[in-house]
């Protein structure tokens, strides 16, 4: 299994190249840039465990970076770096956003490197939870396909007493399926 991918942003070329090398050194894989855009290409063209972004950034603030990963991968889990948490900038990181957590400035990179291996974990599950979501629709077409072309053969009709209803067709719906050699077996058992 390949190492999970942290997207790692902020204005402050420093502080971006001392969390990744942090991230590097626990075997994860950073991406880090200076430039929002940049990182949301990154996201959009890999899958990316976690996001690490400052707040306060001139081209595209953290919580509308955080935003537009949200949209285009809900499984990445999103992480703020701020100075200053007011009132109105966290519930505007939580409701838009959907901030996983918020490391103060300055960054102890110790704290951060225990809050990105809890937000990879989450974001194993979320992906985790995506596949199966995919699976199950999958399924569902599926046997829609099925019904619409066999009635009753993916959820079988019964009687009031929960019997199975057995339909005989004379017009062959099931021929090629092997079922009429079954049922020619059948009879002569019987007789």
């Amino acid at each position: 299994m390949s190492a999970p991918v942290i997207v790692c942003v902020d204005d402050d070329a420093d502080v971006v190249r001392a969390v990744a090398r942090t991230l590097k050194r626990e075997r994860l894989q950073p991406l880090s840039t200076t430039e929002p855009d940049e990182a949301l290409e990154w996201i959009v063209e890999n899958e990316v465990a976690v996001l690490v972004s400052d707040y306060n950034m001139p081209m595209m603030n953290g919580i509308e970076l955080a935003a537009r990963v949200r949209d285009v991968s809900p499984t990445t889990v999103r992480i703020m770096l701020t100075g200053n948490v007011d009132f109105e900038t966290a519930l505007a990181s939580i409701n838009q956003g959907e901030i996983y957590r918020f490391v103060a400035k300055p960054v102890n990179l110790d704290s951060l490197l225990d809050v990105v291996r809890k937000a990879v974990e989450l974001h194993q599950q979320l992906a985790a939870v995506a596949v199966e979501r995919e699976r199950s629709i999958q399924r569902a077409r599926v046997n829609a396909e099925l019904e619409a072309k066999y009635p009753t053969i993916t959820t079988p009709a019964r009687a009031h007493d929960g019997a199975y209803l057995v339909q005989r067709r004379a017009d062959a719906v099931f021929a090629g399926m092997g079922i009429d050699p079954l049922l020619s077996l059948r009879r002569r058992t019987k007789g």
